[in-house]
């Protein structure tokens, strides 16, 4: 099992967290179940192996399109294959899918839309096409970004970019208030733009960004030191810690430590941090 990520080009960095692709070498998987905590970022993903199916709480049992774009995943979810698993994506920044594409995030939230819905399906099809013929997960990644050069055109940077972009790199640990003083809006003006570009407020993403910062900091790990992680985190305290916890994964921070799916646990190899091309 392969998962990789790749960095984008620099003009593409505000927008674009990273390319990844993964896949099983072309075995045959049986009755493999993976699972991922809400993240923060939106998603394009082409899959050119077996088709798979998701569950969240939303939907029981989703068969996940072929190519599609995917908003906000606001609660943990899991994928159900049996089959070649053969992805390739996108990771987009939170205000990304709005800056580049010119679609409110919101209507994304919780969903997998088909990319044909969204982009010419004849975009769609020679994309997919060229990544189901590559065999380099370099050249995937040259291709997922030719996509975007090709697709975005010159995206410009906003208020709303710069602030969740900043949510992200303080994990989620900064106030509201502290945002406006980067705005200059009014607060009311500042969360209806935040919600339109994001989908979801300022405050919950905050929040969703906190929990996805303690989620990566267990990935993998048998063990973890949760007070100093709820003091890290700076929750007020550790029934705080729990209850955004169980919102956002539906089970304790011990409960999902014992019994986590997440990829970092499952592929053969470390992940590759980020390789540039």
């Amino acid at each position: 099992m392969i998962y990789q990520k790749f960095k984008p080009a620099d003009w593409l960095s505000p927008f674009v967290e990273c390319y990844f692709i993964w896949h099983s070498s072309g075995k045959v998987v049986t009755d493999f179940v993976v699972e991922s905590p809400p993240t923060g970022f939106c998603s394009i993903v082409f899959n050119s192996g077996d088709d798979y199916i998701l569950q969240n709480k939303k939907y029981e049992q989703l068969a996940v399109p072929r190519q599609f774009i995917s908003g906000q995943s606001i609660y943990s979810y899991k994928l159900f294959f049996n089959g070649v698993i053969n992805l390739a994506g996108i990771v987009l920044k939170p205000a990304a899918l709005a800056s580049l594409f010119h679609h409110p995030t919101y209507q994304y939230t919780e969903e997998r839309i088909t990319l044909r819905e969204v982009f010419k399906p004849s975009v769609v099809e020679k994309l997919s096409d060229q990544l189901a013929q590559v065999g380099d997960d370099n050249e995937k990644a040259k291709l997922l970004e030719g996509f975007l050069t090709i697709q975005c055109g010159q995206p410009q940077l906003d208020d709303i970019d710069r602030v969740a972009n900043l949510i992200v790199e303080r994990n989620g640990m900064i106030d509201v208030s502290e945002l406006l003083k980067e705005v200059f809006m009014s607060r009311r003006n500042f969360e209806r733009k935040f919600f339109k570009k994001v989908g979801l407020s300022p405050k919950y993403y905050a929040r969703l960004r906190r929990i996805s910062f303690v989620m990566n900091a267990i990935a993998g790990k048998k063990k973890a030191d949760w007070s100093h992680l709820f003091s890290e985190c700076e929750f007020y305290d550790q029934s705080h810690f729990i209850r955004d916890f169980v919102e956002f994964t539906g089970r304790t921070p011990q409960q999902y430590l014992d019994e986590n799916l997440e990829l970092a646990n499952l592929v053969e190899k470390p992940r590759p941090d980020y390789i540039r091309y």
